[in-house]
């Protein structure tokens, strides 16, 4: 109830969920604009619902505005098509009402019952045990029993002593309703009941009338907004910082194909851009703290522990650093395919290809047939490496790439999955197209390498220096005779013994030699190469090209079909808007007080 000025007219508004605010300028219509609003939320039988109808009634000569909550009755047994649970819907609804702190609960008992037995009173003790926000409206007054008086006062047999206190009041019988009694008439019958009834001669005056009731109400309602006023505004700051938070959390409102482009083609750039940084060495803090904390570690336990952690995750995001890690492991199980050209077990190999050459050429020119089938050997070993850095590539490629796609779809929308399920789909057919571009190029690399050729300084570097470390041995033996020189020495990480190396060896130590140094060329040559192949064709022609190939991937219609905002998200979003809206508005009105 609302008071208004003496010279504006009365009148009430009423609205209801799917009812929008109506204006109500005769009283007496109220009941039935009540009566419309309750079916239409409850039906038309005799159920309830927790759904509120909101009556503001602006009068005049009224000593204050007051706001109640006016709740069902309590029922126990359903009847008329009640439901069968009808007693546990009010009773949660009333308990959903009373147990703020914040809420004042008036209860309405009839003068003939005891007060303490009323099930409306041991449902409030419940959330109210010491009965400090809880008065009672005692209703049909002229039913009452003996020692009313001192009933109302808190004294005697079935009285409550509550802190707030009793006030009777004199209702308006069914008689009277029916003869549309004004309220002003039933207040002047309600003074006079009380000043000709002799119950009431020594009862205060606070305890009698609807006129003390409500000042009593009144006067209620304005101490606790000012004690609690301080408490509701910062709650009410609280849950306008989570709504807005929450409002904040929602995906992007997409409400037209252009939004749904925009949104969409935000992410795949935001995709591109985590790729292209994350390929040229970019990373993010905690993925920097980890190569941190790898530098600054000083025992060798805790070197071991960041090992382990290294290799156990050989599939993070950091592209580059994995990347060169693929190609240093590539070029170790290349290195170690080839054979030991310096051990006996070889030299005896060569040895019997030169004595079924013999005849063919000079003793110390072997023929270059020799050298090709030597390396004919080797060169199917490449075959292996490549093929397993290839499929390194291509796993970690697969699920790197996914992994940074969802992580930029990480936002829960209705779309997300579908979204991802196609991309992923794109994703992998063309990280598959690329390693068979990739394997067609190293595959034709190798068929080019099988040709015995180089014109690279590198190998008759090696070759020269290998000579002329043997004929160092060869001339310290001359010099020091019998003194014991060492037979072993290292070129270019090629151990080498030449001890017992006699005359007949030495075609077969000049084959060696070739074959080491040339391997070694080869080693050197095909590592770049296929390393910059696999680099190409996964990260130049793929990673880094993946951004535009998915923004072209759908239309706008098609994405729109995917990506619209369903519309109960629709209607969170608005609800969200209006409350924030509402709170608002009520901080600044109680920050006014």
């Amino acid at each position: 109830m609302k008071n208004i000025r003496l010279n504006e007219k009365e009148y009430a508004t009423i609205r209801c969920e799917g009812v929008p605010e109506i204006r109500v300028n005769n009283f007496s219509e109220i009941m039935s604009k009540v009566t419309d609003c309750t079916v239409r939320l409850a039906g038309a039988g005799l159920n309830v619902s927790s759904k509120p109808i909101y009556l503001t009634v602006y009068k005049k000569d009224i000593q204050a505005d007051l706001t109640l909550i006016d709740l069902p009755g309590i029922t126990r047994n359903p009847v008329g098509g009640q439901s069968k649970t009808i007693y546990k819907d009010i009773v949660e609804l009333i308990e959903n009402y009373i147990k703020p702190e914040t809420a004042i609960v008036l209860h309405v008992i009839p003068s003939s019952v005891d007060f303490t037995t009323s099930e409306s009173i041991q449902l409030a003790k419940k959330n109210d045990p010491q009965c400090e926000r809880q008065l009672i409206a005692v209703s049909k007054i002229d039913k009452f029993d003996k020692g009313i008086g001192e009933k109302l006062q808190g004294i005697g047999p079935g009285s409550m002593t509550l802190k707030l206190g009793c006030v009777a009041v004199l209702n308006r019988t069914q008689e009277e309703i029916d003869q549309n009694i004004p309220f002003d008439e039933m207040r002047r019958r309600e003074e006079k009941f009380f000043r000709s009834n002799k119950a009431f001669e020594d009862v205060p005056e606070r305890y009698l009338g609807s006129g003390q009731l409500v000042k009593r109400l009144a006067l209620i309602q304005q101490e606790r907004i000012r004690s609690t006023l301080p408490s509701i505004i910062d709650k009410l700051k609280q849950e306008i910082k989570s709504k807005k938070s929450e409002l904040k959390q929602m995906p992007p409102p997409v409400t037209s194909e252009i939004d749904c482009w925009a949104l969409y083609t935000d992410l795949i750039k935001k995709y591109g851009e985590i790729i292209n940084a994350r390929v040229h060495g970019i990373y993010d803090n905690e993925m920097q703290l980890k190569i941190e904390q790898s530098a600054i570690v000083t025992t060798d336990l805790s070197r071991t522990a960041i090992l382990t952690q290294t290799s156990n995750d050989q599939f993070d995001e950091r592209i580059a650093f994995q990347l060169y890690n693929r190609q240093k492991e590539y070029r170790e199980k290349l290195k170690n395919s080839f054979t030991h050209f310096f051990s006996s077990e070889y030299q005896k190999l060569v040895l019997k290809l030169l004595e079924e050459n013999a005849g063919v050429a000079l003793p110390n020119f072997p023929s270059f047939s020799i050298i090709e089938r030597l390396y004919r050997v080797e060169q199917n070993k490449f075959r292996k490496p490549c093929k397993e850095l290839i499929e390194s590539y291509t796993e970690y490629t697969k699920k790197v790439l996914i992994k940074i796609l969802n992580q930029v779809f990480a936002e829960e929308t209705s779309y997300k999955y579908q979204i991802i399920h196609k991309l992923t789909d794109i994703i992998l057919r063309t990280i598959d197209e690329n390693e068979e571009q990739c394997s067609n190029d190293i595959k034709k690399m190798l068929e080019i390498e099988q040709r015995v050729f180089t014109l690279n300084h590198y190998y008759m570097d090696t070759v020269n220096k290998i000579k002329k470390k043997y004929q160092e041995y060869n001339d310290s033996l001359k010099l020091n005779g019998n003194t014991k020189v060492s037979p072993t020495f290292t070129i270019n990480d090629f151990v080498i013994d030449v001890s017992g190396l006699s005359n007949e060896h030495q075609a077969a130590f000049d084959v060696q030699i070739a074959m080491s140094a040339y391997c070694r060329v080869v080693e050197k040559r095909i590592v770049d190469q296929v390393s910059q192949l696999c680099y190409y064709w996964f990260i130049t022609r793929c990673a880094l090209l993946l951004d535009s190939k998915l923004s072209s991937a759908f239309t706008s219609a098609i994405l729109f079909e995917w990506m619209r905002e369903p519309f109960d998200q629709q209607q969170k979003r608005e609800n969200l808007k209006k409350s924030i809206d509402a709170m608002e508005r009520a901080l600044v009105m109680g920050q006014c007080v």
